[in-house]
């Protein structure tokens, strides 16, 4: 395997204080509680040793007890946590003077996107972040309702009816118990059905239900509906009616009961309403984040990248899930018990087939979707999944690995492919299927698809090395590109410049001609390449 510097320089050197750090951020599914093991951002796996053997003088990977974690769930929320955490971790780095670099596999990419997008609404500047680099990261891009849609509106109405009971239901427990407290022989009153309108009246009807069959005796009176049998001539204290009796408490207990249902019903129709608004105000956010960081980013990604367009395919999944109500053919013996039902088919199947079953089988689609998806963030559709933090005019100019070394990964994953058949047939051949499933797992090690082996391949290591020496180009002599083979180079330069950045890695890092992959003439043309895109 080729390398840009020699070990002894790189981050396989005695650590150091003023050391650029270089975090490395798993993806879905792949959490570990351990800092070592054999996972690529474990300390001591193959490829933490090869891209440490890779990385500049002055840069080192992250040790014991600096590695980073998250839970790796398929989730949003999961994402967005484990964003605020990084976050945290770059603000210590920043507070004591550190400069790091952050490299993300997958959705760990996603996590990265996250921090620097939550950096930028904390108004959090990240002087000492001086790349990041996302390898098959597939980007999840939202779209919610507008701002005053008929959805958000509506939902909005119904968040304010139902908060209303709940605040009438604490305002009349805390009144009553606050009058026990002080002494009061306060009765337990509440406004009849007709003073507190029909849509109360319908709400609170359940739960007076609830009294009446707990034995709470409910009487109506001038003042409206009197709760419970406290009568202030007995002698009795209206605190040792409320908090010493069982009627007492279980008056207190429903009426708590009936304001916290309401308060969570209340909390359901707001909380669309409020993460569509935080989901627009996050898409302008996302054009001054990507505005900030744009030019320390490299991303690196397979087209032929499994999740990427497996998550891109789930966008126009059209597979049904509720079948058809029809009338069966008289085939089995029981077939014929069913011509009873044949009027029942004849009213009901047509109403069903056309009304409800597209109802039906749109929501369990969008269910089965946002799970493999891991979108579970209210009121948020994905309407697109690219390589790319934010869709815009600008992201198409940002290449995809170079078609030489794309070509490298579709290879070699092939060959590794062709030994599932085998471990397929040993799977179904287990008497268990939960067991098979296991072992099968068990018996994948990755290789056998392009998005879990990107690093298991020396030129992915060698421009990930690229990026952090180049990102340090002010700091320290520019790394010895030339043993980075020419069309990688080419890339190299190509993709920086899409983000707005010049390569002034041009420079040669030594007065004599360069050796080994680059050769000269093709050296001054890239150079000329560059410095016209300039």
């Amino acid at each position: 395997m080729s390398a840009l510097s020699d070990s002894t320089n790189g981050g396989s050197a005695v650590s150091a204080p003023d050391q650029d750090l270089v975090l490395l951020i798993h993806g879905t599914f792949a959490g570990r509680e351990a800092d070592q093991g054999d996972s690529w951002w474990q300390k001591g796996s193959p490829a933490w040793k090869e891209l440490g053997t890779r990385l500049p003088a002055g840069t080192r990977l992250s040790e014991q007890g600096e590695v980073f974690h998250w839970s790796g769930d398929n989730s949003e929320r999961a994402r967005i946590k484990a964003g605020t955490d990084l976050l945290e971790q770059m603000l210590q780095l920043e507070a004591s003077g550190r400069k790091y670099h952050l490299i993300g596999h997958s959705h760990g990419g996603s996590v990265i996107w996250h921090a620097l997008r939550q950096a930028t609404l904390r108004r959090k500047v990240l002087t000492g972040l001086r790349s990041w680099t996302t390898v098959g990261t597939p980007f999840l891009h939202y779209r919610t309702s507008g701002a005053w849609s008929l959805a958000n509106i509506g939902s909005l109405v119904l968040a304010l009816l139902l908060l209303h009971p709940a605040c009438k239901a604490f305002f009349g427990f805390f009144t009553f118990a606050l009058a026990a407290v002080l002494g009061s022989h306060a009765t337990l009153d509440v406004r009849s059905d007709q003073e507190v309108g029909p849509v109360l009246a319908v709400l609170r009807a359940p739960f007076l239900a609830l009294m009446d069959w707990a034995g709470v005796p409910i009487v109506a009176t001038d003042a409206g509906l009197r709760l419970g049998s406290y009568d202030p001539q007995t002698g009795q204290s209206l605190f040792q009616y409320l908090f010493m009796s069982w009627e007492g408490w279980c008056i207190c207990a429903i009426v708590l009961l009936g304001g916290y249902v309401f308060l969570v019903l209340s909390a359901f129709f707001l909380n669309p309403v409020l993460e569509s608004l935080r989901i627009r105000a996050e898409k302008r956010l996302e054009q001054e984040a990507m505005k900030a960081y744009r030019g320390r980013w490299l991303g690196l990604w397979s087209p032929n990248d499994e999740a990427i367009n497996g998550l891109r395919a789930t966008l126009d999944l059209s597979v049904s899930f509720v079948s058809q109500v029809a009338p069966r053919e008289r085939i089995l013996f029981s077939d014929y018990l069913s011509l009873v039902s044949r009027p029942y088919f004849w009213l009901l199947a047509p109403i069903f087939n056309s009304l409800l079953r597209p109802q039906l089988d749109r929501m369990v689609r969008s269910m089965v979707v946002k799970t493999a998806q891991g979108n579970n963030r209210p009121a948020a559709w994905v309407v697109d999944v690219s390589p790319h933090p934010v869709v815009d005019s600008e992201a198409q100019t940002h290449p995809a690995l170079p078609a030489e070394l794309n070509r490298s990964l579709v290879e070699r994953a092939n060959r590794y492919a062709r030994d599932i058949a085998p471990k397929l047939r040993d799977l179904l051949a287990e008497p268990s299927f939960v067991a098979g499933l296991e072992r099968f797992g068990k018996d994948l090690n990755g290789q056998e698809l392009i998005h879990t082996s990107y690093f298991d391949h020396a030129p992915v290591l060698d421009l990930l090395a690229l990026h952090v020496g180049w990102s340090r180009r002010g700091v320290a002599p520019p790394p010895d590109t030339s043993r980075i083979e020419d069309h990688l180079w080419n890339w190299f330069c190509q993709f920086k410049h899409s983000v707005h950045e010049t390569t002034d890695l041009d420079l040669p890092s030594h007065p004599s001609p360069r050796p080994h992959l680059v050769r000269p003439r093709r050296r001054r043309r890239l150079d000329a390449v560059c410095q016209s895109q300039a």
